[in-house]
């Protein structure tokens, strides 16, 4: 039986990094925020019991929250980089 890697298109692509970099723009976005989503968001990125979700799952779970935040902050560069996360990791 053959297994297939689903992770064999990420090859040459640096994923834990842009991964990284937009959790980090995201922080700085929602940073001092009382927003109840966002704290949501934090907490199942940090969890310790329960579900944890890995930054490939959460970034892909909520491209489009993400993206409301980045347009309304008017981070272009944010949004570039959200695009190419979801056109090489999703």
């Amino acid at each position: 039986m053959h297994t297939v890697d689903r992770y064999r298109s990420f090859k040459g692509i640096d994923f834990d990094g842009q991964a990284s970099r937009m959790i980090e723009r995201i922080e700085a976005h929602t940073q001092g925020s009382d927003d109840p989503f966002w704290a949501y968001f934090f907490k199942r990125r940090n969890a310790t019991q329960g579900m944890r979700c890995d930054d490939q799952l959460l970034l892909s779970s909520f491209v489009n929250q993400i993206r409301e935040l980045l347009e309304a902050k008017g981070d272009e560069q944010g949004l570039a980089w959200l695009d190419q996360l979801e056109c090489e990791c999703f």
